[in-house]
């Protein structure tokens, strides 16, 4: 079967595979999500060895426990909320005072606007107003952007890791992407530039 990453069929089969024993699929699935996830996971936390060991976690519960777990309807899925949930879980293990949901709420995703590749495409105006959106930008919005272009979830499963309902997602999208064009036109480029992580294709 030809590989195709945004057909879940596909990492179905995969997953059926290493859980019949094959360990090459499970090397598919590590090299196929490490860079998203630790993209993903460094906008939650800077904390890059407790990140590094909660990816760990993730794969080597896979590894050890996958003849025990149950087909995912979206690895892709499954691998963001086990991850989320291991970086909560570790945060709240080494902070000295009590980890609450309020604490969680202020923490920032951000997106590196200092990359070199990207000031080169972006004049001075452009690159000030997008860090004026991104300002103006709660934890929820950015990782909800973060997600929608670095990742082939859909709005539910989107919503499952934000705790919204997918119509609110897809709204909150939608009105995302109007404001920045009102800002900027229709210049999409300037728009992949902010959501996309270099060196990760998930398209």
């Amino acid at each position: 079967m030809e590989k195709n990453i945004s057909n879940r069929d596909y990492w179905k089969l995969v997953w059926d595979n290493f859980k019949a024993g094959d360990r090459t699929s499970f090397e598919i699935i590590y090299h196929e999500f490490a860079d998203v996830l630790f993209a993903y996971g460094s906008r939650i936390t800077s904390d890059k060895e407790l990140l590094k060991d909660s990816i760990q976690d993730v794969f080597v519960d896979i590894y050890r426990y996958g003849s025990e777990l149950r087909k995912p309807e979206s690895l892709e899925f499954y691998l963001f909320k086990s991850l989320k949930r291991n970086i909560v879980r570790k945060l709240k293990e080494t902070r000295l005072t009590p980890f609450t949901d309020e604490v969680m709420t202020a923490f920032e995703l951000t997106f590196n606007l200092e990359d070199e590749l990207i000031q080169d495409e972006l004049d001075n105006k452009r690159h000030l107003l997008l860090q004026k959106f991104l300002q103006l930008l709660d934890r929820s919005q950015r990782e909800l952007l973060f997600l929608k272009f670095n990742s082939d979830l859909t709005y539910p499963e989107i919503g499952k890791l934000l705790n919204l309902k997918p119509d609110t997602v897809k709204k909150q999208v939608y009105r995302l992407l109007d404001h920045l064009r009102s800002e900027m036109g229709n210049d999409m480029i300037g728009l992949l530039c902010i959501v996309r992580v270099p060196g990760v294709s998930r398209r």
